[in-house]
């Protein structure tokens, strides 16, 4: 059932979407795994390693600064700048995973699964690279600043924009024509959009917590029963990694699905499928037709 071609331009309600959505992860998880792999191993596996030692290093301050206070004083001032460079490390490798998902996509609606190659998808994403980043904080911004204005204003901008990134990879604008163009496909579609979000956020969430829960488990036990805060433990490090590099497997998912999604709004909007055909019936027939 799943050789054949998954038509990304379609018309698609709520659960269309999803269907289509795993439909393609079934079909497509060894050729966007393959890309994920070769590309973002390296990405994953670093953060994955400083994940460990930071949680790792942070739990052990924590714990020490407990009967310390000059101790604990000394961690409350450390952690903005590790926070800060711990959340560029993760804003980087959500854009390896969500980028080459989107430039996997994209190249899949083009010429089919048996046509891509991996180095197109990988020469597509780091053409994109730096709007990845860039719309990524802007967009951010933006919802901050809606969010200081009013919490349902906050809300209501979070789901146009999480198209920002596969609308600029499918339609190649500058920020300010994708932006309009998110809003545009979004209206009268918002509470669908949302419902994906929420599903495969959980989704994620869900998977994801599984692969954390051993480093959950040794984190608590090593607060609680380890004498020596200072010494780190192998085994959460490692554990901490698996749950990172488990994490890293399943972040794709919300955005297939919303590339899905985006598909379907831009049938509903602009019927491009049906214009395609009617050019192709327009076009003149050579002479081997």
């Amino acid at each position: 059932m799943f050789d054949e071609k998954i038509e990304l331009k379609k018309k698609r309600d709520f659960s269309d979407v999803i269907n289509a959505s795993f439909g393609f992860l079934r079909q497509e998880y060894k050729n966007l795994g393959k890309v994920l792999l070769v590309y973002a191993g390296i990405p994953v596996l670093v953060q994955a390693i400083l994940s460990g030692f930071y949680v790792d290093t942070t739990l052990t301050e924590f714990f020490r600064g407990l009967g310390n206070p000059s101790s604990s004083q000394d961690f409350v001032q450390s952690m903005p700048g590790k926070a800060m460079l711990f959340n560029l490390i993760n804003l980087i490798v959500q854009v390896f995973l969500t980028g080459l998902a989107y430039c996997y996509i994209v190249e899949y609606a083009q010429k089919g699964s048996k046509n891509i190659d991996i180095k197109s998808v990988w020469d597509k994403f780091i053409s994109f690279f730096g709007a990845f980043l860039g719309f990524n904080i802007l967009s951010g911004l933006v919802i901050v600043l809606a969010f200081i204005a009013l919490i349902v204003p906050g809300i209501y901008v979070m789901v146009p924009l999480s198209l920002i990134l596969i609308v600029k990879v499918a339609e190649d604008e500058g920020y300010g024509d994708t932006f309009s163009r998110c809003f545009y496909l979004i209206k009268n579609h918002w509470w669908e959009t949302f419902g994906l979000l929420i599903i495969s956020t959980i989704i994620l969430l869900t998977i994801s917590s599984a692969f954390s829960i051993p480093a959950v488990v040794i984190a608590g036990a090593k607060g609680l029963l380890q004498q020596d805060t200072s010494l780190m433990s192998t085994s959460f490090i490692i554990t901490s990694i698996i749950s990172t590099i488990g994490t890293a497997i399943v972040t794709p998912i919300p955005a297939i699905v919303t590339a899905f999604q985006y598909y379907s709004l831009v049938e509903h909007k602009d019927n491009s499928s049906l214009l395609d055909r009617i050019e192709k019936i327009n076009e003149p027939k050579t002479d081997n037709e």
